[in-house]
């Protein structure tokens, strides 16, 4: 038997959750048991999701950069997307200060204005942190002429 607390959405916080055994112990019919503890980040990622906001017609990127946690060393071994059709996107290692960190850049495809949202989802060696989720926002506006204004 295990006692597991889900974690998701909680990177940063501290939970605490109660659980109750029954036994046959008629002194001790039952035992409450409580877990409590800090919920540690499975990597620092900045910035916390990639925007690729612009013009039709211009290039568009973006970096976001993935740090594991001294705690929790990783590499990344492959890189996903849920979609695809806007984005295209590539992982580099890269070491800095001695640490290692992982940059995704992130361009945008999409040709016409319009908005999309996908998710970049990177598989690593980690047991703690096996997959780490990036939001991808696409805000494509319709391209504007250099016009001079007149007085």
């Amino acid at each position: 038997m295990a006692l597991k607390i889900k974690t998701n959405g909680e990177a940063g916080n501290r939970v605490k959750k109660t659980a109750t055994v029954y036994t046959n112990d008629p002194a001790h019919a039952t035992i409450l048991l409580t877990l409590a503890g800090q919920v540690l980040f499975p990597a620092d990622i900045t910035p916390k999701a990639a925007r690729l906001i612009g013009q039709a017609g211009q290039e568009l990127k973006t970096e976001v950069t993935i740090t594991p946690p001294e705690q929790n060393p990783f590499d990344i071994v492959s890189a996903t997307a849920e979609n695809g059709a806007n984005i295209q996107f590539q992982i580099k290692k890269q070491h800095i200060a001695g640490k290692q960190s992982f940059i995704l850049l992130v361009k945008n495809r999409k040709p016409d204005p319009g908005r999309y949202f996908d998710m970049i989802v990177l598989k690593s060696t980690s047991a703690v942190s096996p997959e780490l989720h990036i939001r991808v926002y696409g805000i494509i506006r319709e391209a504007t002429s250099a016009v001079n204004p007149q007085k």
